[in-house]
């Protein structure tokens, strides 16, 4: 099992857009055992040697961003520890690289989850929806979630915190007005550093289409008009 993690637990170089060339690291990799997921020393250990060798091989690294896969890279039981660790390797070996760490849905009321994200130089929070009618119809969780989640980021007070929301329509539309109209209003509570929007390309969507070229710019111009926020439109 452990030799299997370490072939899955750090991953590339490979070209992200908006990250640059980048490694990515994966906590949370399933095991046959629910519940058991790559230790803190795995992860850091496979991300420490990864990034040595590109380090001494003069690999220009821009970005090392933390992902989920099947679950949240927060809801590791030592994401702490694990944050707080790749902070000093990425230091030693790629200091002007980013640390980045991308969470769906993360633990914030957990005191210790909220202050792991400040070893980050971009934290990124997904926040797709602006009801929680929409935000359960796009995760699957409970409803009365969402209303934690949008506390949570309001309260995270992270000046580099980025909300990144991803737009589709179809089944589930997050991108009509009413939707857009709630989603702004976190945001003006919420008050991260900066806003990036996206949309799946045809053949990535699964559970919704791609919104229009037209419609993500009229998102990008609302959010700058309405919480003078910065704001990223990814792909298109």
């Amino acid at each position: 099992m452990i030799a299997q993690w370490l072939d899955q637990v750090v991953r590339g170089p490979v070209e992200l857009e908006t990250f640059g060339r980048s490694i990515t690291i994966h906590p949370m990799l399933a095991s046959s055992r629910p519940g058991r997921f790559p230790s803190q020393a795995v992860v850091v250990t496979t991300a420490a040697r990864r990034l040595m060798e590109l380090s001494k091989e003069g690999d220009k690294i821009k970005s090392i961003v933390v992902l989920g896969d099947d679950a949240d890279p927060s809801e590791h039981p030592e994401f702490h520890e694990i944050s707080e660790q790749l902070r000093e390797v990425c230091n030693k070996w790629f200091p002007k690289g980013k640390l980045c760490v991308i969470c769906r849905v993360p633990s914030l009321d957990r005191q210790q989850t909220r202050h792991a994200l400040n070893f980050y130089d971009h934290p990124i929070a997904r926040l797709d929806a602006g009801t929680q009618k929409t935000f359960a119809a796009l995760t699957g969780q409970k409803p009365a979630v969402f209303k934690s989640v949008v506390e949570n980021l309001t309260r995270l007070e992270n000046d580099r915190l980025i909300v990144e929301t991803e737009f589709v329509r179809g089944d589930v539309d997050n991108s009509k007005d009413t939707e857009v109209r709630a989603w702004l209003r976190h945001l003006a509570d919420i008050r991260p550093s900066a806003v990036r929007i996206l949309t799946p390309t045809k053949a990535a969507a699964k559970g919704g289409k791609p919104i229009t070229k037209t419609r993500m710019t009229e998102i990008a111009d609302l959010v700058a008009e309405k919480t003078g926020l910065s704001v990223e439109v990814v792909g298109g």
